[in-house]
């Protein structure tokens, strides 16, 4: 009788890793340019596929483990190539560090309570955090959520949501900061993390090209001043402001905890007054046709609540979740917006990115309108009804922005590169509203808030006051 021998596979692991893995995974990774497989002793051992996955000499090549992940605004990065459970943990854990710091001090700890006697504890800062629809934020929202308990945070968890949302709820929590999984602006394989401040400022990067965008410089209209004025600088008092460059030199020196006790995590609803804040922005319209497009499900659910009961009628065209250019007339979303705005013989197209904040508009007979138009013609209304408002605009629509608003005899700030320069700027003076290239429009709330359904509220009104159509509003 034959015996059957087992056969031997290899064994697989990953440099740094101490469990390994099978045939398959090592080919999908070989496959997928995952960075470690470039120090792999066995990443020549290629299978069926077509070539060597890493020539011999690519070793001047830069690697994708050392390609930085913080762009201008946020981490964005491969999942579980790039961006994993534990790099997640490491770069929160580092913004909890930053946030400890921040806080006041408290004098001495050893004060007691009267009636146990027991030490007072310590309350660590508030951080909420929340995720958006892709499939893999819920893994990555789980590391997230641990290092800041590890770090002694309080975590507020308001579950899936959407950008404008979540900046909402840190304002409205008082929390001391936030992180958002979301990978919006990239492919859907994509991830990473969006990290806020207090009052929902968005903490973006503090590079040359940010230091350089010469922010807090005012324009004032020349028929008024006929020169240049400046804002008074910061005395240096304020606490300064967190970077994503600081986030980056704590994670590569690495976090402490600053307490021995872990932090505790609760769930808020945010959604319910999110949507109640939303309620005061819609009335007296006039019954429009909106053929709109938006991939993410929690905007889709809140305007369809919105508008129940509103005379305007929207018309949703389904678009997949990808990464697509708004300011694109040929971009396939854009498009297929079109075709849905002359079929349906509507009086706008809308259409939502990922982010919840950034729009494409097409009036009537499906043009695509630019940025500084739609910015434009939303100043002119918002400008009568507050008289005397600054506008505020980005460095990169400066040339074409300017004299149009100087045209009407408006104050206009020039606003920066990023996204937390714009927050500070419609801070400062307490602008009615900004934006410039992008298709993001920032609109003075409580705290200076850029989402998409505002956006949607203001262009509305602009089309409820006449019978014009959008076109003709855009040449008067």
């Amino acid at each position: 009788m034959l015996s059957l021998l087992p056969t031997l596979e290899p064994q697989y692991v990953c440099p740094g890793e101490s469990h390994a893995i099978s045939r398959a995974v090592h080919l999908s990774r070989l496959a997928a340019f995952y960075p470690k497989c470039r120090e792999c002793s066995h990443r020549q051992e290629t299978g069926q596929l077509p070539q060597p996955q890493f020539a011999e000499d690519d070793s001047a090549r830069p690697s994708l483990s050392e390609r930085s992940l913080f762009t201008l605004e946020g981490v964005r990065g491969v999942y579980l190539n790039d961006l994993t459970r534990q790099k997640a943990g490491e770069l929160a854990a580092a913004f909890a560090s930053l946030l400890w710091e921040s806080l006041p001090l408290t004098g001495r700890s050893d004060l007691r309570d009267a009636n146990s006697k027991r030490p007072i504890r310590r309350s660590g800062p508030v951080v909420v955090v929340g995720f958006d629809e892709r499939p893999s934020s819920p893994d990555i929202v789980t590391g997230v959520a641990a290092a800041l308990r590890r770090m002694s945070c309080q975590v507020v968890d308001i579950s899936q949501t959407s950008a404008p949302c979540f900046r909402f709820a840190v304002a409205h929590l008082q929390a001391a900061g936030g992180v958002l999984i979301s990978g919006h602006g990239c492919e859907p394989s994509w991830t990473g993390l969006d990290f806020v401040g207090k009052q929902g400022r968005p903490i973006s990067a503090a590079g040359r090209r940010a230091a350089n965008s010469e922010v807090g410089h005012v324009f004032n209209v020349p028929e008024r001043n006929g020169h240049v004025e400046n804002v008074p600088h910061d005395d240096g008092r304020a606490p300064r402001t967190i970077t994503l460059d600081d986030i980056h030199d704590r994670c590569e020196q690495g976090a402490a905890r600053p307490l021995r006790q872990g932090g505790m995590q609760r769930v808020f609803p945010a959604s319910v007054p999110y949507l109640a804040g939303l309620w005061q922005h819609f009335h007296a319209l006039r019954p429009l046709r909106v053929a709109i497009a938006c991939s993410v499900r929690f905007v889709r659910e809140t305007l369809d609540s919105l508008f129940a009961k509103l005379p305007v009628t929207l018309d949703w065209v389904e678009i997949p979740q990808r990464c697509r250019d708004l300011l694109n007339v040929d971009d396939s979303d854009v498009g297929r917006l079109r075709n849905a705005v002359l079929a349906r013989s509507a009086d706008f197209g809308f259409l939502i990115d990922d982010d919840g904040a950034n729009v494409a508009v097409l009036d009537e007979i499906g043009a695509l309108l630019a940025p500084d138009d739609l910015l434009s013609l939303l100043a002119e209304v918002l400008g009568a009804e507050q008289p005397g408002g600054a506008i505020v605009i980005d460095n990169a629509a400066r040339e074409r922005l300017q004299p149009r608003i100087a045209a009407r005899n408006r104050r206009c700030w020039l606003g920066g590169w990023t996204q937390s320069d714009l927050w500070q700027a419609m801070r400062s003076d307490a602008a009615i509203c900004g934006g410039g290239a992008t298709g993001r429009v920032w609109l003075r709330e409580s705290v200076p808030a850029t989402d998409a359904i505002l956006t949607l509220a203001q262009l509305l009104r602009c089309l409820s006051r006449n019978d014009s159509p959008l076109s003709q509003l855009l040449t008067e």
